[in-house]
This record gives C-alpha cells, structure tokens and sequence, in this order.
C-alpha cells in the first residue's frame, strides 16, 4: 500500500510513511464528488484509522451539501487527524467557517504548504 497511488475521477491518493495523502483533481466539490471521494478513501484504509494530508488548491468551492457532509462521523470515520493544504484565500475563508461551526471530531489544521502539514501530521501516526 505504501507509494502506491491510487485515482479516480475526483482525487489521487498516495500513502507515504504512514500519512495518507490526497489531492482533489476537481475545481468545485459537490455532496455526490464528497461522498464519492471519500467512499473512496474508506475502501482503500478499509476503515483503519489514518492522519491525512489533503491539498485542496486546485478547489474553487466547496459546496455547502458537501461541507456538512465532510463534517460527518460518517465523513471522518478514518481519520486520526487532518492536515488540510490551500493556497485559495476565498477558500481559506470557507474552510476557517467549516472548523468555527461544524466541528470535525478528529485535530484539523489549515496549511498553505506541504511541508508545514507534514510537520504537524506526523505526530499522529504511529
């Protein structure tokens, strides 16, 4: 499973030294591409608890079905912690409302740059 990558669609992810990474190949995120991409997720952990990096730059917007949905137990199941990396002021704005209000159940920290998340999200794995 380590660096190999898998893709669909909407997302391309890649474990590497135990942190699953993931890219969204998509400009807007709806409830259907959400479900999909995380379904997705799920299959390939099968369900193991994981720290998570996940570059969201090429995101324009992320449409309010789908933040509510992200924010789910269901949405986060698998996740130890998330590392969110964004280089998009406007959804840096949204993604500062996503935390304030709706509350992830697992630590959630925004980055502009891979290497900060990396820094953080280590101290998640084992």
């Amino acid at each position: 499973m380590e660096n190999q990558v898998y893709e669909n669609d909407f997302i391309s992810i890649q474990f590497c030294n135990g942190v699953l990474h993931a890219q969204y190949k998509v400009a807007i995120i709806n409830l259907a591409i959400a479900e999909e991409a995380t379904a997705y997720r799920l299959d390939i952990t099968e369900g193991r608890k994981i720290a998570s990096i996940v570059d969201i730059s090429n995101v324009k917007h992320v449409d309010k079905d789908a933040r509510t949905f992200f924010a789910s137990s269901k949405a986060g199941k698998d996740l130890l912690a998330l590392a969110v990396v964004l280089n998009n002021p406007v959804t840096r704005m949204m993604g500062n409302f996503f935390v304030k209000f709706y509350r992830p159940e697992y630590p959630f920290r925004f980055f502009t740059n891979s290497t900060e998340a990396t820094e953080w999200i280590v101290s998640f794995t084992d």
